[in-house]
């Protein structure tokens, strides 16, 4: 719709007010400057502007609630305006022609109603009401002059200088002609006047009201601008609980954060809850929510404009998934300062009495027969007490109690070390073992005793995931990548796989899948910490049913950059049942 044509309507449906409360006085007016009049004889009768007043009061009224249903409807509002004019030329005419006609000097009345019509319609019809009440004028004048209808005298016209009776104005066809004259250059030139000013005005009117949009639009377009790149998802609700405004942040969650970001103690009904927000003492509370697998901390708070009037709720929610997963780590980090400690005691307070248990123990079974019952015993308390000082040797190993010793070390041989070592379980489970590990591997430089305790953690975890059989696999490889040289070492087994849900908690301290006694929850966070306290890396692959993959990446030092990989289908070594490598070429 055009703008200036809103302006216009809107500004006239407020004049129509104004001219309708004017109207009220102009019709007090009327009553008591007839009153006046007919006490000092200047008219002969009342009784024809006591009508004239009551059809203008009850006109006036037909016009207001006419106006009042015009603040819906626009076009209505010109109709009213234009009646309205109409009504009181005629009616004006009607009250000169009982009030002397030419004679009366209130005949320039007829000019504010050419005033108001210019200020409330357009130019043209302007124009088109000031002919209408020339021609309303003229024809009162020329009727009366020709006796159509009766003249009623305003008073009688008297010379002073003669002292005689002259002739009556409205028979004087040089006055009628004069007075008619300045009457229709009077309405021209004020209707042209009124209507350049009109015009103008309405000009200034609208490039104001363009200008005040097009800065009301840049800074709704700001604000839209500033609120769409917040990072925290934004959700206004009217008064009604629809959502009216969301920013992009908060597209996923809006509908959860309407349905949840409400007093506990609330109705349950959303008209009933947004009620909370109209009160006099609003407040903001908190809701953490999960959409999505992500961790929303969401708050609502009861928006007002600057009279105190309720405009709705906005509801904020916040990402707050990395600082809990932050706060999750500090927590770890915590604890595992705790289990430093306390392994560090225990270590102190129980290595002593086990190494005494432990030699003791050995001293025994030197000297009892091995076909004795005792010995047996005594064999078992040994092996526990192994046990006990493994724990504890774990426990140190993760809290990185214990140094790392580095010296240049062969993997391929620590691996197969390793895998000799676990030969009787392999054969017990019935579990076919692959080996493809790349001859001349550069030397890595670590502590071995740590890294052997890595694989053998892997592959004790792969025979246990393969107790009824299955396949082994373990490569070596030089990988080179973006410059950078690394060892890649590959655990890959048949067994059952690793449950989705428990893959982010794998390598987590005290975490175990296995039964109660059989694991205590350290040994992939150890193998964890040893990887990366050398600068790698370890990664798992698992699919439930089908087995999992154990991939470990330790960087090569600038000196084993460029040692010259071996292709693995080319040459490679594979672990034989007698412990020994044959090479396949």
């Amino acid at each position: 719709m055009n703008p200036t044509k809103d302006l216009f309507q809107e500004e006239l449906i407020e004049r129509l007010f104004w001219f309708i409360r004017l109207r009220w006085f102009a019709i007090a007016g009327v009553l008591s400057v007839a009153w006046v009049a007919y006490h000092w004889g200047l008219i002969g009768s009342i009784l024809p502007f006591v009508y004239i007043s009551l059809i203008l009061l009850a006109l006036n009224v037909i016009f207001l609630m006419h106006a009042d249903k015009a603040r819906d409807r626009h076009l209505w509002a010109t109709t009213n305006a234009r009646i309205q004019i109409i009504s009181d030329l005629i009616i004006l005419t009607v009250l000169l022609h009982f009030a002397g006609g030419a004679e009366n000097p209130f005949l320039f009345y007829f000019v504010f109603h050419t005033i108001l019509a210019s200020i409330l319609l357009e130019r043209g019809e302007s124009y088109l009401f000031a002919f209408a009440a020339i021609v309303l004028f003229g024809t009162m004048i020329l009727l009366e002059y020709l006796g159509t209808i009766p003249h009623h005298c305003l008073l009688y016209y008297y010379n002073p200088f003669v002292g005689i009776m002259g002739p009556e104005p409205w028979k004087n066809p040089v006055y009628l002609a004069g007075t008619f004259f300045v009457f229709v250059t009077t309405m021209l030139i004020s209707t042209y006047f009124t209507v350049s000013v009109a015009t103008r005005l309405r000009e200034r009117s609208r490039r104001l009201r363009t200008l005040q949009e097009e800065l009301l639009r840049v800074e709704k377009d700001k604000w839209k601008a500033i609120v769409e790149c917040m990072q925290e998802g934004v959700v206004f609700v009217d008064t009604e609980g629809k959502i009216a405004f969301y920013n992009a942040s908060a597209t996923a969650i809006k509908e959860t954060a309407l349905k949840e970001c409400y007093p506990s103690s609330a109705p349950k009904t959303l008209g009933e809850r947004l009620d909370v927000f109209k009160t006099e003492d609003p407040y903001s509370f908190q809701r953490v929510l999960m959409v999505g697998g992500r961790v929303y901390e969401s708050t609502a708070s009861s928006i007002k404009d600057s009279e105190g009037k309720h405009l709705g709720v906005v509801l904020v929610s916040r990402d707050i998934t990395e600082r809990r997963e932050m706060e999750r780590r500090l927590m770890h980090q915590e604890k595992m300062t705790v289990i430093g400690k306390l392994s560090s005691g225990i270590a102190h307070e129980l290595n002593n009495p086990l190494g005494v248990i432990s030699m003791f123990t050995q001293m025994a079974l030197k000297k009892i027969s091995r076909t004795e019952p005792l010995h047996e015993y005594l064999d078992t308390i040994r092996r526990n007490t192994e046990v006990c000082k493994k724990v504890i040797q774990s426990l140190l190993t993760y809290a990185r109690m214990v140094p790392v010793h580095s010296r240049k070390v062969n993997l391929n041989d620590s691996i197969g070390d390793v895998l000799f070592m676990c030969r009787p379980l392999l054969e017990k489970h019935h579990i076919k073992l692959d080996t493809q590990l790349v001859p001349y591997l550069p030397e890595y430089e670590g502590d071995p005793d740590q890294l052997r305790q890595v694989f053998m953690n892997l592959v004790v975890n792969a025979i246990q995931a393969m107790e009824k059989g299955g396949e082994l696999k373990v490569f070596s490889e030089v990988d080179h990548e973006d410059g950078v040289s690394a060892l890649r070492l590959i655990f890959e087994d048949t067994g059952v796989g690793i449950e989705p849900q428990n893959m982010p908690r794998l390598f987590e301290p005290f975490f175990t899948t296995k039964p109660e006694g059989v694991g205590t929850g350290l040994g992939l966070s150890t193998c964890k910490n040893i990887v990366e306290g050398h600068g790698g890396i370890i990664e798992v692959k698992s699919e439930l049913g089908r087995g999992s993959r154990f991939t470990i990446l330790l960087p090569l030092k600038d000196g084993h950059s460029k040692q010259e990989e071996v292709p693995i289908e080319k040459s490679s070594r594979h672990y034989v049942s007698d412990g020994k490598y044959s090479d396949d070429v």
